[in-house]
């Protein structure tokens, strides 16, 4: 999302399409290939001041576009990336497999450093096989570099100099259901010697407040608004009498400030659309 609209990386057709305010769409930008512009499979897309990342799993790297779609430069990332984000000071940011022992690479023009070290609480014992990464990444306005733990479902938050500033666990029930119906389902497929990876939370994204989003189905919750000062994750819930909140299990999910939300119908239809978004005190 950027102040003239929406960027929308379609990595079926190896493209960035640009929407207006209104979810009209006003530009097509890239194509198939391996050239300035060109994606092999955009996945995701991070905000910066005035551009936007799109980071190319297929391809290896990170592209960086104007507001307007234009192309101005790349940059290969190490490992096997899931996410990436652009800091003011650290510059990319890349949530991936590249250090065993950390969440993170910083790429620089000198080269790659490891960034995050992943904290013992948070560590699992290695399966001996491989696992593509599922980490997320995003940066808010006070400089704090945040990581959704894909496996443990927990946020950790760093400072600029890598030094760990709190952990943050999904709730408690929340988080046990949601790991033993993973679990669960790497085992229906043959278990982890066959499954490559699976992804419970799906996005993460810095709010205006200071607090985060993290996009997780589960029940009747399309997502947590996590708040690292506080230590707390809130759910973002569907009010109880709605009958249509199953397709919304598929639907990628964008704040537009702290009062709508822009919904991608996911299997339902190829389409955007717009939901209010009401806070409530929860009672103590």
């Amino acid at each position: 999302m950027t102040p003239k609209g929406y960027f929308v990386a379609d990595g079926l057709n190896q493209r960035v399409v640009l929407l207006d305010r209104s979810l009209n769409p006003v530009r097509i930008a890239g194509r198939d290939g391996d050239g300035p512009g060109e994606y092999r499979f955009p996945r995701r897309m991070a905000p910066a001041v005035d551009q936007v990342l799109v980071l190319d799993i297929g391809a290896g790297r990170v592209s960086y576009l104007t507001l307007d779609g234009d192309f101005v430069t790349s940059q290969q990332v190490p490992g096997n990336a899931n996410d990436v984000a652009l800091h003011s000071e650290l510059g990319l940011l890349v949530a991936g497999d590249a250090f065993p022992d950390y969440y993170l690479a910083r790429v620089t023009a000198q080269g790659n450093e490891a960034f995050g070290r992943i904290p013992d609480e948070l560590r699992t014992d290695p399966e001996g096989v491989f696992q593509l990464p599922v980490d997320l990444v995003t940066v808010t306005g006070n400089g704090l570099i945040h990581v959704l733990d894909g496996d443990q479902l927990a946020l950790a938050s760093f400072d600029p100099d890598g030094e760990l500033v709190s952990v943050v666990f999904l709730p408690r029930e929340m988080r046990a259901r949601e790991l033993r119906l993973n679990r669960e389902a790497v085992e229906s497929f043959g278990g982890p010697e066959r499954v490559l990876g699976t992804e419970i939370v799906t996005s993460l994204r810095p709010l205006p407040d200071g607090r985060i989003f993290a996009r997780i189905t589960s029940e009747h919750t399309i997502g947590l608004v996590l708040d690292p000062a506080g230590l707390e994750a809130t759910p973002l819930v569907f009010p109880a009498d709605r009958e249509d909140w199953l397709w919304m299990q598929a639907s990628t999910v964008y704040f537009d400030g702290m009062d709508r939300l822009v919904l991608n119908e996911g299997l339902k239809a190829a389409g955007l659309l717009t939901a209010q978004v009401e806070f409530v005190r929860r009672s103590p």
